[in-house]
């Protein structure tokens, strides 16, 4: 009996860990690990921006856990039948299209985003969409299982990666810090917070809300939300800290990390334009994932067809640029998505003490 309790202890934390690398894996995106994100919705904040990455953290760590929860005690296993658990049947049709719509816009940012990596390697911007693209197409066709795998296995690196590059760009700067700190501003600070947790976890909600043979258990759903939320904050704090104290290097940069690494060594810039394409990938191939699953479960069309239509249209769409995606898209759905996020949080409080 002891030697199956451990068992199943161990079994329990491969799932909470499991289910974190997916968590955290969705927003480790390219806006993320380039420090576009945090340029934008943090940086320019000044002092605040620091409190706005923990709070963005919390609000995330609360909603992932609040998603996971519900679909555990409820038995859910898919998007729409979350969407109407939550909102009822009208309102959680019309905002289950508003939230595929903007997975295809995401899905779409990434591929811009390997663009903008590729034009840094000197490949013209349509050969990093397409490199992305295939690689994304690739994944999709393990379905669930490939999207797991993936972040399993890729979200380790990313951490460990942004956070060297985020730590030698700290300790070793030479620049003092200027203006960042001198615009205190917390009201901005906190809508700003909002607006990124929300866009983030319209997205992750899809993915997280699909998860049954992984999160079986309300134990996996809150520490594996919790945990995801963890990551997150650890990273977005050391990549604020390092963005703040080279502000004079990496303002109106497309790619802000990148050009950190680029600043040190032609083996530093190499290793994180791999880590970069990482975190694009894994966006990438879970957002097409979460669009895939929501088209077919809708429309009599085989999922072959339906992968190799997302894939070109997201290319296409892809040629606005990233860091217009970022600047622009992404704000309008933060704004539509902090009701959601509210939402679930409060729904979550609610019918927290029933199982």
């Amino acid at each position: 009996m002891i030697l199956q309790g451990r068992v199943d202890v161990l079994r329990d934390w491969a799932r909470i860990i499991k289910t974190a690398c997916i968590f955290a894996g969705m927003i480790f995106g390219a806006g993320f690990a380039s420090g576009q994100e945090h340029m934008v919705f943090f940086i320019r904040h000044g002092i605040w921006g620091i409190f706005g990455v923990v709070l963005a953290g919390i609000v995330m760590a609360l909603c992932g856990w609040a998603v996971l929860d519900i679909c555990v005690r409820n038995k859910i296993a898919d998007y729409r039948s979350f969407m109407a658990h939550v909102f009822g049947k009208w309102l959680g049709a019309v905002l289950d299209v508003v939230t595929a719509l903007f997975i295809f816009v995401l899905f779409s940012a990434m591929l811009a985003g390997a663009g903008a990596l590729g034009v840094s390697l000197g490949l013209p911007f349509t050969a990093g969409v397409l490199i992305l693209a295939a690689a994304a197409f690739v994944v999709l066709l393990f379905d669930f299982k490939g999207i797991v795998e993936v972040n399993l296995f890729i979200t380790p690196i990313l951490v460990i990666g942004a956070v060297g590059l985020g730590l030698l760009a700290i300790f070793t700067n030479t620049q003092t810090v200027g203006a960042a700190f001198d615009s205190p501003n917390i009201q901005s600070a906190v809508l700003s917070s909002g607006i990124y947790s929300s866009y983030n976890m319209l997205t992750a909600i899809a993915v997280l809300s699909a998860m049954p043979t992984v999160v079986n258990s309300r134990k996996v759903a809150k520490y594996g939300g919790l945990l995801g939320g963890f990551l997150l904050i650890l990273v977005g704090l050391v990549l604020v800290f390092a963005l703040f104290v080279n502000l004079d290097t990496v303002n109106q940069a497309e790619l802000p990390m990148l050009v950190l690494a680029q600043n040190f060594s032609s083996t530093t810039s190499i290793a994180y334009t791999i880590i970069l394409f990482l975190a694009i990938f894994t966006t990438a191939a879970t957002n097409g994932f979460a669009l895939i699953s929501w088209t077919t479960s809708r429309f009599k069309i085989k999922s072959i067809k339906t992968k190799l239509a997302l894939i070109v249209a997201g290319i296409a769409v892809a040629h606005f640029g990233f860091s217009a995606m970022v600047s622009n898209a992404y704000t309008f759905f933060g704004f539509l998505g902090l009701f959601i996020v509210v939402a679930i949080i409060a729904k979550f409080v609610l019918g927290r003490g029933t199982s």
